[in-house]
């Protein structure tokens, strides 16, 4: 989400959030899903590209690590969509350099993932792992296989905007609605309504993320007509979202299938996102694949750690590289403490330390010069050459009579013509 302020400058995240009750002509979401497309959407009162939108958000974000880091990133690697291609992809890196950020790394959200997995778990390589990633807008399915120093999509991945943390957090919405009939009575004209409203809606967001790991959440409802704490048990969440988690499984099994695998065949299933979390969606995923799904202990933080992996790996490249040009570069290298397990370990530990491949270079194949087609060539231009010689020589000499006759004529009619 982007707040675009009087001053042409952007707020994000939830300082966007805030000003969307107040602002909400100036505020725009759900922009990455639209990357790619021509028609820009309407912010306040001028008409912005969703690829620019999508640049802003990834400088304001840098911006704001510079700020409380001290300086800037060395480099900057986004997990996008699945579904983005050399089109979108190449927007984006053009909008970024407008703004002056060149060195980007853009991968998709399923090889973020799968390399953060390979990060912590080894993975062998020809490997194949299935990655779900359920986000708060929408889910993907994709399945990988492991290509040393990274991992390539294998079979089309599948992208929907349904099933998502949103439908979850709308479903518990409408439930305390329809539990709650005071709410249907409410002015929403009202701004103090709409703001008590949104922060009920906002409640929900955090509900279902408790009911992620306790068995029960309370949410304060503060309404003109109704004043109470609203209780939701874990077992009554799980029957409003069923019907949205069990396409979960389905989704998975497709991408499987189309990579033509089956789930004994796969190394892992991975479940990334916030809603990976919810213990149903595991259970569903288990039953329906025979395979135990592997959640991360911070499942919306996984894309970004994958892309963090490659981010790193694309400074030590860069540096590989001025240290080859130049015997005066300074390698930088950065080294986790031990003592601090938040920090990721490199990709694979022999890969990293495993010297580089030679580089061997073929000698392009030259053909001999064919002296038969060269001389018949020259002969060929010699002729040419004397037959243009010829024809110049005859209009010289042959085209001036021609000349004063036309002129003469201009003068008066000709002997056949005064006859006539």
């Amino acid at each position: 989400m982007l707040c675009r302020a009087q001053d042409g400058s952007y707020l994000a995240g939830e300082q966007a959030q805030r000003q969307e009750l107040t602002h909400h002509q100036w505020v725009a979401r759900g922009f990455t899903r639209r990357v790619g497309e021509d028609a820009p959407l309407l912010v306040g009162n001028d008409f912005v590209q969703p690829h620019a939108l999508a640049a802003t958000m990834i400088e304001w974000v840098a911006d704001a690590v510079a700020h409380r880091q001290g300086h800037p990133p060395e480099h900057i690697a986004v997990a996008h969509s699945a579904n983005w291609g050399p089109h979108r992809t190449h927007v984006v890196h053009q909008a970024l350099a407008q703004l002056g950020i060149s060195d980007v790394t853009l991968l998709p959200e399923p090889v973020a993932v799968a390399m953060d997995y390979a990060s912590k778990q080894r993975v062998d390589d020809g490997g194949a792992i299935a990655v779900g990633n359920i986000g708060g807008t929408g889910f993907d399915a994709t399945v990988l296989r492991r290509r040393t120093p990274g991992f390539e999509v294998v079979g089309p991945p599948l992208d929907s905007p349904h099933p998502g943390g949103q439908d979850l957090d709308d479903a518990l919405f409408e439930h305390i609605r329809a539990e709650l009939g005071g709410l249907a009575g409410l002015d929403v004209t009202d701004f103090n309504v709409r703001a008590t409203l949104a922060q009920l809606r906002g409640d929900c967001v955090h509900a279902r993320e408790t009911l992620s790991f306790h068995p029960g959440a309370t949410l304060r409802i503060h309404l003109p007509k109704v004043n109470t704490d609203f209780a939701v048990s874990r077992s009554r969440f799980e029957k409003l979202a069923r019907t949205h988690l069990e396409r979960v499984p389905e989704l998975v099994l497709q991408a499987v299938q189309s990579a033509n695998l089956t789930p004994g065949e796969l190394d892992a299933v991975v479940l990334a996102g916030g809603v990976a979390r919810t213990p149903l969606l595991k259970q569903l995923v288990q039953e329906r694949l025979e395979r135990q799904p592997l959640v991360d202990g911070a499942p919306e933080l996984v894309a970004a750690c994958g892309a963090a992996v490659s981010a790193v790996k694309a400074v030590s490249t860069e540096g590989d590289q001025a240290a080859s040009m130049a015997e005066t570069s300074v390698l930088m290298r950065i080294e986790a403490p031990d003592d601090d397990p938040n920090l990721l370990d490199p990709l694979d530990d022999d890969v990293a330390e495993s010297p580089r491949p030679p580089v061997e270079v073929e000698p392009m194949h030259i053909e001999p010069p064919d002296e038969k087609r060269q001389r018949l060539f020259k002969i060929l231009k010699l002729t040419l050459a004397a037959l243009l010689v010829i024809a110049g020589l005859i209009m010289t000499f042959y085209g001036t009579p021609s000349t004063g006759g036309l002129l003469g004529g201009a003068g008066g009619p000709a002997p056949q013509q005064q006859q006539r």
